[in-house]
């Protein structure tokens, strides 16, 4: 196998690598078979793409060995190239064109993460500052809330130790499009970056979102009382999982996040979120 790319060797495999990666990080799936000529045609070019962007990651996929796989991805002819983010398909492609998988993984694949700068010769003016990366694992579990979810999906779906799988589970409002998520941090951050994924129903993903830093109790009309520290509207872009930069400087020395959905792209009766991931670093 080549080097940067995975053989999924089985369904548990698979879910559990898409279940690690943030939502903005593009999953690319070869499904692919032994006896099929034009797939280790373009298995070259996929190694090549594999070393020129280290930072999405690609995986194989045996049609005959992973049945389950192919059944779910609903693969009918090899090879076909299916690109996830958030554990959802966003783009696909069927056949072996080099050009063509070489444009799709250039179009999803985004900016590669900062390594951070060094002087020449190595030389650094102090300490590593901390490192940056998704915020997730520093949220505590029991200061998880949502006012407004369903019963049937709630946040705790899709953030913390009871998430479900990534493409199965999601955060859907009750009656009306508004939700007001509650996150408390184990230790203060600093917030650099929102990332929400929700392109399976795009007429539901959140527009107007506001957030509000270090309340210790909220509702909807303490959210309506209070001036948020950043107000964002998001575009039919920005809800596929791609990072939305916040005003860093309004975001030092987070202990409580609260983000005010208060509607939705399309007026929809109810908003649905697949994904949410903060981005930043320890303050």
């Amino acid at each position: 196998m080549a080097p940067g790319i995975i053989e999924i060797g089985s369904t548990q495999a698979f879910d559990q690598i898409v279940k690690s990666l943030p939502p903005s990080q593009l999953l690319v799936v070869d499904f692919h078979a032994v006896w099929c000529g034009p797939c280790h045609a373009i298995a070259p070019i996929l190694a090549q793409l594999a070393q020129k962007y280290p930072h999405v990651k690609f995986v194989k996929i045996d049609v005959d060995a992973q049945a389950e796989l192919a059944r779910r991805f609903q693969i009918s002819a090899m090879p076909t190239f299916k690109f996830l983010k958030g554990g959802q398909v966003i783009d696909e492609l069927r056949g072996a064109s080099p050009p063509q998988l070489t444009q799709l993984v250039q179009k999803h694949a985004g900016a590669a993460p900062s390594s951070g700068a060094s002087k020449a010769g190595g030389a650094q003016d102090g300490p590593a500052a901390p490192a940056e990366g998704s915020l997730l694992s520093h949220i505590s579990a029991t200061g998880l809330s949502c006012l407004g979810e369903a019963k049937e999906h709630p946040l705790s779906s899709i953030v913390g130790p009871n998430a479900g799988p990534k493409g199965r589970s999601y955060l859907e409002s009750d009656v009306d499009p508004e939700l007001l998520i509650s996150m408390q941090f184990n230790e203060p951050v600093k917030i650099k970056a929102l990332s929400i994924f929700s392109v399976v129903s795009p007429a539901q993903a959140p527009k107007t979102v506001r957030l509000y830093v270090n309340q210790n109790h909220m509702d909807f009309g303490d959210a309506e009382a209070h001036e948020p520290a950043q107000e964002l509207v998001l575009s039919p872009d920005d809800i596929r999982g791609n990072k939305v930069e916040l005003r860093f400087v309004r975001f030092q020395k987070v202990h409580t996040l609260h983000i005010l959905v208060k509607d939705n792209q399309e007026d929809d009766e109810t908003t649905r979120i697949d994904s949410i991931d903060l981005f930043g670093q320890l303050a």
